[in-house]
């Protein structure tokens, strides 16, 4: 009935993510943990027009709007369901079967989830919490058979991120061995350098963003893709008849005219919130990282208190992520919202740290 090289999919089993109850902080799913005020819900679903919910979305004003924004012609633009959709699509477009692609690790899941599912083999670049990786030593590990590579910058768990000299020695890498370089940048406006001045210079290189984080829309479900016109084209090609819904990209024309007085704070509260947790935990004397995201990753010591400290969270009806492999098998990713959020969280976690260490 299916292919034959399909039928490994009987072997996946997909997981559905279930909602916790009786949450009081929810610091464990990398999106934004606090409620934005009514006037953005306003502003956002209170000028729908009746006709949108039956027509067919019309995703023009949407690219017209991003590419305003972003000073970028529409034509190297491709709207996308956040930054999932292009990671399949380009292991898709750019993999054979002999071939590899190299990602950092660890890191988001789908990656790993995306690379099962296609039968693609992967590279993993292994980030540790404590050591920054040098571009030089990232690119000595792309395997020989790699056609694409994937660059969180920042990467989550481990927060390593370059500069735009150091992208641009990695572009350069990857431009002499015919190597597409996509650049995740799922946490821009949050600190961390931006790789887009490089598709002006690189063919071979785009940038992937999303709404989830700095925009705090991760329901929306949207991102986008810039490139040169080169890399960019068959992307475009590829997608679906739609984009998107019609809702998101009203919602998404929406953040963009009001993005300075409705998400450049939320962005603030989440940067001021971070940068507060961060400096406590290391004044209490935690090990913890988190610079230019919208995450702390915190070292509890070792994998038995981690497990004692998230349990004795969530009986206060605080989530954290947890539970990674080796060599974070014994941190806590706690995402951020306002310092009054993150001075709630971290008062629990000084509290229950003493009880379970």
């Amino acid at each position: 009935m299916y292919l034959k090289r399909f039928e490994h999919l009987y072997d996946i089993d997909r997981v559905r993510i279930p909602e916790p109850e009786n949450v009081r902080l929810r610091l464990q799913r990398n999106e934004k943990p606090d409620a934005w005020p009514p006037a953005v819900y306003e502003a956002a679903f209170g000028s729908i027009p009746p006709p949108e919910l039956q027509h067919y979305p019309d995703a023009r004003p949407f690219y017209e709007k991003l590419s305003a924004f972003l000073d970028i012609p529409e034509e190297r633009l491709v709207v996308t369901s956040s930054i999932d959709e292009p990671i399949r699509t380009l292991m898709t477009l750019c993999c054979d079967a002999d071939d590899t692609f190299a990602v950092p690790w660890p890191g988001y899941a789908m990656y790993d989830v995306y690379s099962r599912i296609l039968a693609i083999r992967q590279t993993r670049i292994v980030y540790e919490p404590d050591r920054f990786m040098p571009p030089e030593e990232f690119v000595s590990q792309i395997d020989p058979a790699c056609r694409l590579v994937f660059l969180p910058n920042p990467n989550q768990l481990v927060e390593n991120h370059f500069d735009i000299d150091q992208l641009s020695e990695i572009a350069d890498h990857c431009r002499s061995r015919d190597i597409l370089l996509a650049v995740d940048e799922a946490y821009h406006f949050l600190g961390a350098t931006s790789a887009m001045p490089l598709i002006d210079r690189f063919d071979n290189v785009v940038v992937m963003r999303t709404y989830s984080k700095a925009f705090g829309g991760a329901s929306l479900r949207l991102g986008y893709v810039a490139g040169s016109e080169r890399a960019i084209k068959p992307l475009q090609s590829y997608r679906l008849a739609h984009e998107s819904n019609a809702l998101s990209l009203h919602v998404g024309c929406t953040f963009l005219d009001r993005f300075t007085d409705l998400i450049e704070p939320g962005v603030r509260g989440i940067r001021d919130g971070r940068d507060y947790l961060r400096e406590a935990c290391l004044e209490h004397g935690f090990k913890a990282w988190g610079e230019v995201s919208n995450n702390v990753l915190i070292d509890l010591g070792t994998a038995d208190t981690m497990t004692r400290v998230v349990a004795a969270l969530r009986e206060r009806g605080i989530f954290v992520k947890s539970a990674f492999p080796a060599p974070v098998d014994h941190h806590i990713q706690v995402s951020c919202g306002p310092v009054e959020m993150m001075q709630d969280f971290f008062g629990n976690l000084a509290d229950v740290w003493r009880s379970n260490r």
